[in-house]
């Protein structure tokens, strides 16, 4: 007859001391989180955001962006920076960007000096019923061109002279007069001409290198250094627009870096070269790219650019960018955006909100807010909410519920020994409190503990015997209390009979 064999009776533990992030794989380790919310980091463990202070609720807010100049919101229509109304504009989403002191938005293609707290039209044109050309000037009867010296104009319906439809540069205004270089046009009468400042319409577009640039279709612009209205001006200098063809479109976003500028698309991207058009140099290069709807996700922190690409989010840092959210698996979002915090980058998805630890490479459940838009304002990080709250990620008053659901602890109790008890590192803050809820595997969920705020150290939690090789742990509370790890005991036994 074959008895079991006894071991003499003893303890032994295995303690998780950095916690991880959220792993949704198979591939975890103890101490990763299947799920949660209303959580951060602190060191290598976790503990509870602060409550979002709220700045504001806004009416269908469309753009946020910061300026030199203040908070340029737009929101229901209207343009307001530092909450004065500058101007209007139509419905729908709108794409910012700033150079110099002008800021520019589309698809409206309107200009606002956030100086001297002008605007007007990026695009203007004028149609004159009766105009007359000299070889050298356009005189309008009874008109005022809307243009200035510099300006990059387009000349069409010329039915008499066709060879006077031209891009040209103004050389000067007076009055009803446009000048232009010596011996350009035929002279002659014509009918209903316009002459017209174009625009082109920017799908995406940034500031970089003192000129304003975009993607309009599969070519890209550059318009004249210092000027964000003018992107036809060609007088062979250095100060010229600049535009190329690239063969294909489908840009998603665009973003300088170091010496260069960036076009994504959603798998490959264009980088620009160059300091001026006579140097500018264009190449493409088959690279992981920008989610199509997800360009609000493209952020730039310690000379890297972190967003969201078909197979989650990317980090560039002018190689091949590098995937940092395998432990995610795929992440599903048809717009998002992003923006980073002390180190930390906020990944804004359409029904929460994942912090990721750019030191430690974890991501963490920090909130089940619907963010459409993230701006950073100095050491400060804005969200704007669907709902048209805006919110700063910490300053808010009260305590937030919250909850942290591990993994499985796996490498549990064998053949000779059980499960005892858990040993947390935990520091509940004054008026907060924490409850352990445990699983074994075929039960449901219970309370195995609850502790109280004001008292630091480690705080032993028993378990029910048992041999189950894996246990579920989650923990929940309201208010802030940071976890710094968890130590698993078990007693040796006899080995379990066959």
């Amino acid at each position: 007859m074959r008895l079991p064999y006894l071991r003499t009776r003893g303890r032994y533990s295995a303690v998780t001391r950095v916690l991880g992030g959220l792993c949704l794989t198979e591939d975890y380790r103890n101490g990763d989180l299947a799920d949660g919310a209303g959580l951060t980091g602190e060191g290598d463990g976790i503990t509870q955001r602060c409550a979002p202070r709220e700045l504001g609720v806004y009416q269908s807010p469309q753009a946020l962006l910061d300026t030199e100049y203040g908070l340029l919101l737009i929101a229901g229509g209207d343009v307001t920076l530092e909450g004065e109304t500058l101007c209007g504009v139509t419905e729908g989403e709108k794409r910012a960007a700033v150079l110099g002191s002008v800021a520019v938005i589309f698809p409206d293609k309107v200009w606002i000096d956030l100086e001297s707290r002008t605007f007007g039209p990026m695009e203007t044109s004028l149609t004159a019923a009766s105009a007359v050309f000299s070889d050298h000037t356009i005189t309008a009867a009874g008109d005022a061109w809307p243009f200035e010296k510099g300006d990059g104009v387009t000349i069409s319906g010329c039915g008499e002279h066709p060879e006077n439809e031209q891009t040209l540069i103004v050389r000067g205004v007076e009055g009803s007069e446009l000048l232009f270089d010596a011996n350009v046009f035929t002279p002659g009468a014509e009918t209903n001409v316009t002459v017209k400042r174009r625009v082109p319409d920017l799908e995406v577009l940034c500031a970089a290198g003192n000129r304003l640039w975009g993607v309009c279709g599969d070519t890209i612009y550059g318009s004249r250094l210092g000027d964000a209205r003018n992107f036809f001006v060609y007088d062979g200098l250095s100060t010229d627009a600049y535009a190329v063809s690239t063969g294909q479109g489908g840009f998603t976003a665009c973003a300088p870096y170091g010496s260069h500028l960036v076009f994504f698309r959603e798998t490959s991207a264009c980088k620009l070269y160059g300091s001026r058009p006579a140097n500018f140099q264009l190449m493409t290069v088959r690279i992981p790219g920008v989610r199509r709807g997800c360009g609000k996700t493209l952020v730039s922190e310690n000379e890297d650019l972190y967003y969201l690409g078909l197979e989650g989010l990317y980090v560039y840092s002018g190689g091949v960018p590098q995937l940092l959210s395998r432990a995610l698996g795929h992440i599903e979002a048809e717009a998002a955006c992003g923006g980073v915090r002390r180190g930390k980058y906020y990944l804004c998805l359409p029904e929460r909100v994942l912090e990721y630890d750019l030191l430690r490479r974890r991501f963490l459940p920090w909130g089940r807010e619907r963010v459409r838009f993230a701006e950073r304002r100095g050491g400060e990080l804005l969200l704007m909410t669907e709902d048209g709250r805006l919110l700063s990620p910490e300053g808010g008053a009260g305590k937030e519920h919250w909850h942290a659901l591990f993994r499985p602890f796996r490498d549990g109790p064998s053949r000779y020994r059980e499960g005892s008890a858990l040993v947390l590192d935990v520091t509940p803050e004054p008026g907060a409190w924490m409850a352990v809820d445990i699983r074994l595997r075929g039960e449901p969920w219970r309370q195995a503990a609850m502790f109280d705020g004001g008292s630091h150290g480690v705080r032993p939690v028993s378990l029910p015997p048992n041999r189950e090789d894996t246990l579920e742990l989650r923990l929940r509370g309201e208010g802030r209390c940071a976890v710094r790890s968890i130590e698993r005991l078990f007693r040796m036994g006899s080995e379990v009979a066959p």
